[in-house]
């Protein structure tokens, strides 16, 4: 079998791979892709037993940071390999266990590999997450090369055709390829077809990487992308069948149409979306045009997500949005129901009415410390939403802002806020309480209507007036108190509180709305102060009223 990557001899840390010689052909494979992927690896490369062979194997599994045995049954049944294992545990080195078939261990192998990292390979009949596991092992991220190590015997200078920094084809046949520094982008079908190509370490002046430039791959398994590229083009590495997963650098900002494969993984904090998604003028992202489930927006390209932007994208789950965009506008995610996660970045000051009405499987979300108003029914219908925490920066609640949200069980509101829309939180079924800050003047009408569960609310001094229909059907509402400033209680306030036993009703009011307290039939006895004016049916036939 071919080895294109050779046995590690630097000064960096590097694993040692203990194996059988029979089992070559399963093991190499394994050593080839773990350097691919930047691991420094040492293994014997064949080496015939003699008498200095126990010292050089000895000398070298000491210098190493990190020891991996594959077990086979040829493994266990060599002597070589069982010391080796044996010398590792005695010198207390960071292991791991790679079963690469299903066998039965002794006793004593039993009791010496107890609690040790394992991984059974034979388990698992896609490759990708097989590596997944392995380079996510506890400690192996110590043996990580600084610069990946490529072994090409396709050095020659003419294997490329670079034309003023652009390289235009490669016409070599090596299976790993360096590209040479200088070439600042790789052109359109650079690659297209080179059959025998598995790796590719791509220099780190290259700033952009050109349409199908590696189409037809179908032997490329490891690709090094620096972090100096923006732009990757069209279908770049589409039918790299080989390609499992690829590790997309944040400076990336374009990302065209079918890039990689359906099958291969990107590894990106940001995984961006293809730009050719969007519909962008003049930086607003006018209109979403893809059909992923995952949205990444580009940074650096939209400064602003404009009015119905993702209006009825049923599909969409996750959203991210880069830091850079400052206002989120009109509907911009309205009935979004499938969205069940989104990030706004700190940059973002302006989010719009009506800009997440509907998204009912959105659980949670961070408002950013810059915004300063909630809009106009801006969360309403998020059935799912739990908990919100409304940063110091905001001022005001929309009207409708988070109206039926029957999930919301808590809120946050800071003492900025100075006043509470209409419906504000109109069928918040299973909000139980909520404190309202001291510098809130007005509370819409039916800001809190239909919030059945909730027990208790304490209204600050610094209202003055409780509008139509507010607590109507806060029917687990047993006691209020209403402050020294309030002049004057709306129609139908706190109609069918049923649960209300006692309230008490300062002498400011000189008004009490229509049906105020009608459906209150657990009050018994209000006391009135003697100038207020009552209106039509405002308390239950029953209950008692005496003036003061």
């Amino acid at each position: 079998m071919e080895k294109i990557l050779r046995s590690y001899q630097g000064d960096e840390n590097y694993i040692f791979v203990s194996y059988a010689h029979k089992d070559k052909d399963l093991v190499y494979p394994l050593i080839r892709t773990m350097q691919e992927n930047g691991y420094n690896v040492w293994f014997d490369e064949d080496i015939t037993p003699a008498s200095e062979f126990t010292e050089y194997i000895a000398e070298n599994l000491l210098r190493s940071a990190f020891f991996i045995a594959m077990i086979t049954p040829q493994y266990l049944a060599s002597h070589y390999c069982r010391h080796e294992l044996n010398y590792a545990c005695n010198q207390n080195k960071k292991r791991l266990l790679i079963y690469l078939e299903k066998v039965t261990l002794t006793p004593g192998l039993q009791m010496m590999t107890t609690d040790q990292q394992a991984i059974l390979k034979y388990r698992y009949p896609d490759i990708s997450y097989f590596y997944d596991k392995l380079f996510h092992s506890n400690g192996i991220d110590i043996c990580k090369s600084q610069s990946i190590r490529f072994y090409s015997d396709d050095a020659a200078d003419n294997a490329f055709e670079i034309e003023n920094g652009v390289l235009k084809k490669y016409h070599g046949d090596a299976n790993a390829v360096v590209i040479p520094d200088g070439v600042t982008s790789i052109g359109d079908f650079a690659f297209q077809n080179c059959e025998s190509l598995t790796a590719v370490k791509i220099a780190d002046s290259v700033t952009s990487i050109g349409n199908f430039a590696f189409w037809g791959c179908g032997a490329l398994a490891s690709v090094y992308i620096p972090d100096g590229v923006t732009s990757i083009g069209d279908g770049t590495f589409q039918t790299c069948d080989a390609l499992a997963a690829i590790d997309i650098p944040e400076s990336v900002m374009h990302l065209g149409r079918c890039a990689f494969n359906i099958n291969t993984r990107t590894s990106t904090p940001t995984p961006i979306s293809p730009i050719t998604d969007f519909e962008i003028e003049n930086g607003v992202l006018k209109k979403y045009l893809g059909k992923s489930k995952t949205v990444v927006i580009p940074e650096g390209v939209v400064t602003s997500i404009g009015d119905e932007a993702f209006i009825l994208r049923r599909s969409i789950k996750s959203i991210y949005i880069p830091n850079g965009i400052t206002n989120i506008k009109h509907e911009a995610f309205k009935w979004c129901d499938s969205l069940e996660s989104i990030h706004i970045p700190k940059s973002v000051t302006s989010i719009g009415g009506e800009a997440f009405w509907g998204c009912e499987s959105l659980t949670s979300i961070e408002i950013p410390n810059n915004v300063t108003s909630i809009k106009d029914a801006a969360f309403s219908c998020c059935k799912a939403l739990t908990a919100i925490k409304i940063p110091d920066s905001v001022t005001s609640i929309g009207d409708a802002a988070f109206g039926g949200c029957e999930s919301l069980t808590s809120i946050e509101i800071p003492n900025s806020v100075t006043s509470i829309g209409g419906k504000a939180f109109w069928r918040c079924e299973s909000l139980t309480s909520i404190e309202i800050p001291n510098n809130v003047t007005s509370i819409g009408d039916s800001a809190f209507w239909g919030c059945k569960s909730l027990t208790s609310i304490e209204i600050p001094d610094s209202v003055t007036s409780i509008g139509d229909y507010t607590f109507t059907w806060c029917e687990s509402l047993t006691s209020i108190v209403i402050p020294d400033g309030v002049t004057s209680i709306g129609k139908e306030a706190f109609a069918c509180c049923k649960a209300l036993t006692s309230i008490e009703i300062p002498d400011s009011v000189t008004s009490i709305g229509d049906e105020a307290f009608s459906g209150c039939n657990s009050l018994k006895l209000v006391k009135i102060p003697r100038n207020a004016i009552i209106g039509e049916s405002a308390f239950p036939p029953d209950t008692k009223i005496i003036r003061i």
